[in-house]
């Protein structure tokens, strides 16, 4: 067998045994939407173990999600960030697939070790013409890949979401890529990766979400009175910059609330707000928001801005204080020791 998988260690496990105790030993959940016990319905767990799912994710564990041949597309509005997909069925064609992201996921480059053959899978195989995509969208789900399955629907269908929002503590992966083909190397390549990346932190990139625009940094620090910009960059979905697009920036809430700023977005699709903090100590919370060619609102995930004091420091400290210098349906994962 292939030998990286070897040094992983697999538990099949019922639906109806998932609970959060049975999930503790594990660092690694595989939901296995299209297999026989789970039948392509997320109702076949119960509320109580939906959430037992969402904590574990919550405490810094992985949960990789697939629906490969799913018809049509399971619920997924339990997960903290709901979506849902369009799903062809078995229909055994090809499609066109994109790697939208070079990461530790995948990547375009022939030399990486994390190269995928993208082209290989969407004309030898129906892993992209069958692949469910994403059709409606979440701002913290960041893509991976994207493509254009049989029904001409083109959208994210490897995605990622780090959970809490704003953490990079547990991870989240959507795989809705065709599997018939697993034994395929490509396909084979994609699923080692995604047992192999790292979680808690994962350090990806989150380079370009599913609903266009991006804002960043995901956090930041400065000084009361200093001056903080973020960018928000405007992809199409398949990563592709998108150059004349009016951003309207706004402080949400937090000590400078009600700050906004418009900016047009250059050729690399990226837009600016830069503004002062002079609203005192506390967090911001800042979105960014454009509009879409349907005419609908789309806004970026939040991010946040931490604003501090500087805290004065006698020149000559008095003496007293210097003493104060002192695979089944569901598979359960973890490394071997």
């Amino acid at each position: 067998g292939e030998p990286r998988l070897n040094a992983i260690s697999f538990t099949p496990m019922p639906p109806g045994d998932v609970s959060a105790a049975n999930l503790t030993p594990f660092d690694t959940i595989v939901l296995n939407m299209a297999s026989y016990a789970m039948a392509c319905s997320s109702d076949t767990l119960t509320d109580a173990q939906k959430q037992a799912i969402v904590d574990a994710v919550a405490a810094g564990k992985k949960l990789i999600i697939y629906d490969s041949e799913c018809y049509p597309g399971p619920d997924y509005s339990w997960l903290p960030f709901p979506f849902s997909t369009n799903n062809p069925g078995a229909m055994g064609a090809s499609g066109t697939l994109t790697i939208v992201e070079e990461n530790t996921l995948s990547s375009s480059d022939p030399v990486s070790s994390y190269f995928i053959d993208a082209a290989y899978l969407g004309f030898w195989t129906d892993a992209v013409g069958d692949m469910n995509v994403m059709v409606t969208f979440d701002p913290y789900w960041c893509i991976d890949m994207s493509g254009t399955n049989i029904n001409q629907v083109t959208g994210p269908v490897h995605t990622y979401a780090k959970y809490p929002a704003g953490t990079d503590t547990g991870l989240i992966i959507y795989n809705g890529l065709d599997m018939d083909y697993m034994p395929n190397s490509a396909l084979l390549e994609i699923w080692i990766q995604e047992l192999e990346q790292s979680f808690n932190p994962s350090n990806l990139p989150c380079g370009v979400t599913v609903v266009g625009i991006t804002l960043s940094p995901a956090t930041d620090t400065n000084l009361v009175g200093e001056s903080h910009t973020v960018t928000a960059k405007i992809t199409d979905q398949l990563g592709n910059s998108v150059q004349g697009v009016d951003v309207d920036f706004e402080v949400l809430s937090g000590p400078n609330a009600g700050e906004t700023g418009v900016d047009t977005t250059d050729a690399s699709g990226e837009a600016t707000f830069t503004y002062t903090g002079d609203g005192g100590t506390g967090t911001d919370v800042i979105q960014a928001c454009f509009t879409n060619e349907a005419g609908q609102e789309v806004c970026s995930q939040t991010v946040e801005k931490v604003w501090t004091a500087e805290t004065s420091v006698p020149e000559f400290p008095p003496l007293a204080v210097g003493v104060l210098g002192l695979l089944g349906a569901i598979v359960l994962i973890r490394k071997k020791a």
